[in-house]
């Protein structure tokens, strides 16, 4: 389920047909006149259901929990903010689920901000979570696992200290060289190593339970014991303090969206859709609030706060170290799946992005023999070693979710446009209250980075704002005939560097 992601841009290097805004022209929208391709109505409850869950419960809750309770300062002021951070999701589903069936079909926000706002946003999705936001994402991915690895090594270890900050950087690079190696070898093997690997984040997850059930049963944890390590003291009663804290839940429990990518493809969507992400994100915001129970339940609250590696701290207190071993291992084995997942999918947006004009055309280009877009990948790899230098996991992930975040903005704005602008009917209505509550909720997301005091969150702000202002241009520039089509120098060695890769037969 995790490269359902790769279907709808795989194999479509040419553009896509031109519509018009709903928010420009008199009629909006597609000529309903022409026939529309359908897609094969092929997933059911149990699949949808199915597809969200794992998306949702990524390696996430490995990774972030300590930033979280550092920022909201008590154990159960975390709690809190996970489960509410769970029923945003909730209802960020729902309202996605009205878009789907508004906008029928499938492609997710692409779709949506194009019909409703254009096409220069709709560029400028395709090229910042292209080029920012999946690259950023790999990278954490893999800082963690060689975070997760030296702590296994060596419990005592600082990886801020310089060297293991470089021997963050080259895993980075090493880790993501390899995964595109693999990519563009087979990406039926990446499939088998994917649907592999992820049975170890179940493993993980499992494996936390039992140690928190081992240890409180072992250790008899008494009444006032549980009072103390989910207490409230020392909650921080700072806003932007707490919305920075929102970042790492949002980044955690990112893929709530990935039903509408492939919206299209859903059985009697009228129904499916709420009831599937209404049960996806009731379930991860149970697992995930749990997991935070089983860290605290095992861990001291100024342990959890300063640790690193908080799978790995309970894995060794409670099972000894053949228990931290395999948490690290699961751990790692999960980053790698989602690496790889990340390596597909993006390789594919940048062949879309391609086909769309907005970057230059040997990157639509597929190697015959399997399919692969390969210099795609190559991109993919260079802009990932590019991110890796990054030594701040807080500014890659504040970048991922900001660029995420703007654009769920755009769609959650996109309702109250579709409604009572343009009448446009759905099944499934939510009351309008909810979109303006995620319309502001999502402004003071993305303006939190520079409320608070923390340098590396304005860093990140200033970086993501400066990304938008620099793909701006493109977007627009990019629907220009004059210029992607013109006779210019560009076009002229790009046309000619097209022409020799088709002759060549390797490539198509």
């Amino acid at each position: 389920t995790t490269l359902l992601y790769t279907i709808k841009f795989e194999g479509m290097p040419e553009p896509v047909k031109e519509t018009t805004p709903l928010l420009g022209g008199e009629d909006g929208g597609t000529d309903s006149s022409q026939p529309e391709a359908k897609d094969k109505k092929q997933i059911h409850m149990v699949s949808s259901i199915s597809i969200v869950l794992s998306m949702m419960t990524g390696v996430g809750i490995f990774i972030f929990p300590n930033l979280v309770l550092q920022g909201m300062g008590s154990s159960g002021a975390s709690l809190v903010l996970w489960a509410s951070s769970g029923f945003i999701t909730l209802l960020a589903g729902l309202c996605y689920s009205e878009l789907a069936l508004s906008l029928p079909g499938s492609g997710g926000e692409l779709v949506y901000v194009e019909k409703v706002f254009g096409k220069v946003p709709a560029n400028l999705y395709l090229l910042t979570t292209a080029f920012v936001k999946y690259p950023a994402v790999g990278i954490i991915l893999t800082r963690s696992s060689f975070s997760y690895l030296i702590k296994c090594v060596d419990s005592e270890a600082n990886t801020d200290l310089t060297p293991l900050s470089y021997g963050a950087c080259a895993t980075g690079i090493i880790a993501t060289a390899v995964v595109c190696s693999m990519v563009c070898y087979s990406t039926k093997i990446c499939t088998l190593v994917i649907n592999t690997l992820n049975t170890c984040k179940l493993v993980g997850i499992g494996l936390l339970f039992f140690s928190a059930v081992y240890y409180a049963c072992k250790n008899t944890v008494k009444h006032h014991e549980i009072g103390d390590k989910f207490s409230f003291v020392n909650t921080t009663t700072d806003i932007p303090t707490i919305l920075v804290s929102l970042l790492g839940c949002m980044a955690t429990y990112d893929g709530w969206n990935t039903l509408n990518v492939v919206a299209g493809e859903v059985y009697n969507p009228e129904r499916t859709m709420p009831i599937a992400i209404t049960v996806a994100c009731v379930l991860a915001m149970a697992l995930y609030v749990l997991c935070n129970v089983a860290y605290l339940t095992i861990l001291p609250v100024d342990v959890m706060k300063t640790s690193s590696a908080v799978a790995k701290d309970v894995g060794r207190i409670a099972l000894g170290r053949p228990g931290e071993v395999i948490i690290t291992i699961c751990v790692i084995a999960s980053c790698l799946a989602t690496i790889t997942a990340l390596a597909i999918c993006n390789s594919r947006l940048i062949q879309k992005a391609a086909g769309e004009g907005l970057v230059p055309q040997v990157f639509r280009f597929s190697l015959r023999r399997t399919s692969t877009p390969v210099f795609a990948v190559l991109l993919h790899f260079v802009l990932c070693s590019i991110f890796a230098m990054i030594t701040s996991v807080e500014i890659l992930m504040t970048l991922g979710v900001l660029v995420s975040w703007t654009f769920y903005m755009l769609c959650f704005l996109s309702l109250p446009i579709l409604r009572y602008r343009k009448r446009v009917e759905s099944k499934f209505r939510v009351p309008v209250f909810i979109p303006i509550f995620l319309l502001l909720f999502s402004v003071l997301l993305l303006v939190s980075p520079v409320t608070t005091s923390a340098g590396y969150y304005r860093i990140s702000f200033i970086t993501t704002a400066s990304l938008f202002l620099l793909l701006l241009p493109i977007s627009y520039f990019s629907t220009l005939p004059t210029l992607v089509n013109g006779d210019n120098f560009l076009v002229r060695a790009s046309v000619d560097l097209t022409a020799r890769l088709e002759e060549s037969g390797i490539f198509t």
